[in-house]
């Protein structure tokens, strides 16, 4: 039993030495993978003209990287299932990340776009990380959306910073359990040897170079023979550093510098999500954590909900009379914007509002809006209102303002939003009443719908 349980662990420590070693081979990638985003996307001179191809080779190196990466540290598609995460959700990402990569390629940044497109082209590749590495907090995407964009923007990545480094540089060593006290004591000694060790190589070197330049300098100014002999060797070291290798991290050194801090983030972010022990937030934690705050009685719900009801019933009151007075279309370009852009902003602060209502009710309440029936009824009725007001921005917008005045990149965007979050809202109602993954439907929705629109040539 004894020698079962000796080999046992001797395999499982060579598979961590083997693990290391995959660790360092792909953190010595990682920075020729931050260096070519440094330099063909961010920084080299003339980059407008070569950006669109590099964009797209950097999405293919990274999704191959990941891959590898997560191939041969043993997390496969079926590791994947067997932790029971989602094995389907990162073919999903990583696939609307390379549609995203071939709208850059083809098209470049469309108009109006700058910003956003390479935000969501960077929050996919992230996003596509997290459920590869199976690091999403519910194992899938879910209601807990927002602490996976922590996660992945924040906490994993530089919480784990330095993971780059120690992968490189800490050495492996298969140790048996009865041997793991004297192997402690005898590294620390090691150490402190090796530090005096290498203290005193410093010191020497230090003066040896002190005594040969001066030696050097003496004899120079004896002997013009030995001074064209030095000449010669000082030039020869001269042309060296200015050709090759050298004269190549001379030209770009600026690159360099700024590749480390990227790709140890990089690295941080990929890794830190594979270990698992440091800047995770689980689903089962974040329940532990706010188990103690579920305090409010249902009556708040009422109250609050219902308090916001009203109000909304009094928006929609005035809208109506509005309507009547001034007609349901708009004449001019400039009224049918105006109305477009104040009901489009108007109807991102609700529904954030209502979802919130929503969210807070899970964190707060006794009991979920859906698991009792007056509740329940309430937050129809709060939702039902906030599909409303989608139906009225996507009326305004789509109906009124683009029927009348065409499409415009901006106009397309902002009916991308209009129409994932009349969705959102119809998902929601939905869940009221019916057990259906409503914030995972709505999310992968959102990233096909956007990485197919992105492809359109407008």
């Amino acid at each position: 039993m004894d020698m079962t349980n000796k080999l046992e662990n001797m395999d499982l420590d060579r598979e961590e030495i083997r693990r290391r070693r995959v660790f360092r081979v792909f953190a010595l990638l990682s920075y020729f993978l931050a260096f070519f985003y440094i330099k063909r996307i961010c920084l080299e001179a003339g980059w407008l003209q070569n950006w669109m191809n590099a964009m797209f080779v950097f999405v293919i190196l990274f999704i191959c990287f990941v891959e590898a990466f997560c191939h041969f540290t043993g997390l496969t598609y079926h590791k994947l299932k067997a932790d029971g995460c989602s094995v389907w959700e990162p073919v999903v990402y990583f696939l609307c990340l390379i549609l995203q990569g071939i709208a850059v390629l083809l098209y470049g940044i469309h108009d109006d776009w700058t910003g956003w497109q390479f935000l969501m082209l960077h929050f996919t590749a992230i996003y596509y990380v997290l459920a590869r590495t199976g690091s999403l907090a519910s194992g899938k995407s879910g209601i807990l959306f927002l602490i996976d964009c922590l996660q992945g923007f924040i906490t994993i990545p530089w919480s784990n910073i330095g993971i780059r480094l120690v992968s490189i540089f800490k050495r492996s060593r298969i140790v048996e359990d009865e041997e793991a006290e004297e192997y402690d004591e005898a590294k620390e000694e090691a150490k402190e040897q090796r530090d005096k060790k290498i203290a005193t190589i410093l010191i020497t070197l230090i003066l040896a170079m002190g005594i040969c330049g001066y030696a050097l300098y003496e004899l120079t100014l004896a002997s013009d023979a030995f001074y064209s002999f030095s000449y010669t060797i000082q030039k020869a070291i001269e042309d060296f550093f200015e050709t090759g290798l050298f004269n190549w991290i001379y030209e770009n050194d600026e690159y360099i510098l700024l590749s480390i801090p990227v790709g140890a983030w990089l690295f941080g972010l990929i890794a830190g999500s594979m270990k698992k022990d440091r800047g995770h937030l689980t689903l089962k934690a974040f329940e532990d954590v706010t188990i103690t705050w579920h305090q409010l009685p249902d009556y708040s719900a009422y109250i609050i909900i219902g308090s916001v009801c009203v109000l909304y019933a009094f928006f929609f009151a005035t809208e109506l009379i509005f309507m009547g007075a001034f007609g349901l279309y708009a004449t001019q370009a400039h009224e049918a914007s105006v109305r477009a852009v104040d009901s489009f902003w108007a109807l991102i602060r609700i529904v954030l509002l209502n979802f919130a209502v929503a969210g807070g009710s899970c964190v707060v309440s006794r009991r979920a809006l859906w698991e009792n029936r007056k509740t329940r009824l309430c937050a129809t009725v709060l939702f039902g209102f906030a599909t409303a007001f989608a139906l009225l921005a996507a009326w305004n917008l789509c109906g009124v303002y683009i029927a009348k005045f065409g499409l415009t990149p901006r106009r397309i965007l902002s009916s991308w939003v209009v129409g994932n979050v009349l969705l959102w809202c119809i998902l929601m109602l939905i869940r009221l009443y019916r057990r259906i993954p409503a914030a995972r439907i709505g999310i992968i929705t959102a990233a096909i719908s956007y990485s197919v629109v992105v492809l359109g040539n407008f």
